[in-house]
């Protein structure tokens, strides 16, 4: 009797994320020797004290390194604020909703993880994660009878970790979010004799929140989303479909004695509302001077940031869950802290030595303006895995887009785009970013890469289809 077409899938799956965790080394490392590799390429257009200068002025770059800190404080933010009181409650809330059909429970985890992401991608990481988590103690709960022990757990933590691919077409997206700053853009491309022609800014209304850009992200939303409903049904719970040990928790502080006015002041509510209320009334009134709403040119990073600590600030209500759910947070964002410094680096090498030029010559020669975006597109994909941060790679590739770009005479927002769509899309490649998931539920990567790998292969196809036709 013929094998079942699925069963053949997931066993190639399987053997892919074996050999992926196998073969590729730590994001750290692959920095490294991305770090060696521009310097090696640099060298062809520069001398060696050239280039080191090149390297160490990219390296401590005061606006990249604002930069790094901004990306950290926004996952660390988004982190803290799922982890807040009144968003663990809702999810709890969104957890009922998703266990009363169990065959479509990996769907709705999706749609709720892709929707927190779209607003903030720490937020939606965490959010997801939380979900997952959510329905595996229920099922732990009712016990080897209960119908969700239906649910495949790798679909189940896959479906978790589907916010990081339409993030970068939302309000937190690192290229779309930078090239909103004044001045941002021209800092990419310095040495450039067409440097002054660029525009001051480019804001999340002329990038991610065009309307062509939020069918693109509304469209690979409804087919990732069909796309667990079709598992959910389709898949057969084989032996593998066994619960993890359970993930640690944290175990709960002690409350201490609130006897001093120092403690008093750590447990109420007067600091953290004030303060939260304070940023948040502060980031209205930013909104508001900074010209007509529609353009959205208000919303830069800073500006993501202020509401993240606001609204973290009111929803904690203590200083004490604040900063403990901040302990939690934290480590998310010992990456980027180490790794920042090497893609600015390299950004540096890459703007700094004649590279980049180079490099934006040779992607031109091999292209046209009617197919840059996808160009952009794939190169993105693949440069993904191996910088496995939104910000660092445009750090990295952001000069090459703008250079490859002015040469064609394609617009910049949609170079900006297409890189920003290839970015997110291979997230469901590249596993880094699913570290945190993996810690709160106890999966391991191996099971949820062959079903975010489909993933990708669905929402690829979508996106490349209306790049192809973005007129």
């Amino acid at each position: 009797m013929a094998a079942d077409p699925t069963s053949r899938l997931e066993r190639a799956l399987d053997a892919y994320a074996q050999g992926f965790q196998r073969w590729l080394p730590s994001p750290f490392s692959i920095a490294v020797l991305l770090t060696l590799l521009a310097a090696l390429l640099a060298l062809r257009q520069a001398s060696v004290t050239e280039v080191a200068d090149a390297w160490t002025q990219g390296l401590w770059n005061p606006g990249l390194i604002r930069f790094g800190f901004q990306a950290m404080f926004m996952l660390v933010l988004g982190h803290v604020l799922a982890l807040a009181p009144p968003v663990l409650s809702a999810l709890r809330q969104a957890i009922h909703w998703i266990v009363k059909t169990p065959a479509h429970a990996p769907a709705k985890v999706a749609l709720l993880s892709m929707l927190t992401g779209w607003l903030n991608w720490g937020l939606g990481l965490i959010a997801g994660a939380i979900l997952v988590r959510g329905v595996m103690d229920r099922r732990r709960r009712e016990g080897p009878e209960s119908p969700l022990s239906t649910v495949p757990l790798g679909v189940l933590g896959a479906a978790g970790y589907t916010g990081l691919l339409v993030w970068h077409g939302g309000l937190g997206g690192s290229a779309p979010l930078k090239v909103a700053e004044s001045g941002h853009l021209a800092s990419l491309v310095p040495q450039a004799s067409w440097a002054g022609d660029l525009p001051d800014a480019l804001t999340l209304s002329d990038t991610a929140l065009t309307g062509w850009s939020q069918v693109v992200t509304g469209a690979v939303m409804v087919a990732v989303v069909l796309t667990f409903v079709w598992l959910g049904r389709r898949l057969v719970v084989s032996s593998g479909n066994v619960l993890p040990a359970q993930a640690p928790e944290r175990a709960p502080s002690r409350k201490a004695t609130v006897d001093g006015f120092a403690e008093r002041l750590d447990a109420g509510r007067a600091v953290p509302y004030v303060l939260g209320v304070a940023c948040l009334a502060g980031a209205v009134l930013w909104a508001s001077q900074s010209g007509p709403w529609t353009q959205l040119a208000f919303v830069t990073p800073d500006w993501i940031n202020m509401v993240l600590l606001g609204a973290a600030l009111v929803a904690h209500g203590q200083v004490k869950g604040l900063l403990n759910a901040l302990d939690d947070a934290i480590s998310g964002a010992s990456g980027i802290l180490v790794q920042f410094p090497l893609y600015f680096g390299i950004m540096g090498m890459v703007s700094g030595t004649g590279l980049g030029a180079w490099l934006a010559e040779s992607l031109v020669g091999a292209t046209s303006a009617s197919w840059l975006p996808e160009a952009l597109f794939v190169s993105s994909g693949v440069l993904n895995v191996f910088v496995p941060s939104g910000g660092g790679q445009w750090a990295v590739q952001g000069p090459l887009v703008l250079e490859a770009c002015h040469a064609l005479g394609v617009p910049f927002e949609r170079g900006i785009m297409a890189m920003a769509f290839g970015d997110e899309l291979t997230n469901m490649l590249q596993p880094f970013w699913a570290l945190p998931l993996l810690g709160i539920t106890g999966l391991s990567a191996r099971d949820i890469l062959p079903y975010t790998l489909l993933v990708m292969v669905v929402a690829g196809t979508v996106m490349l289809a209306f790049l192809s036709t973005w007129a």
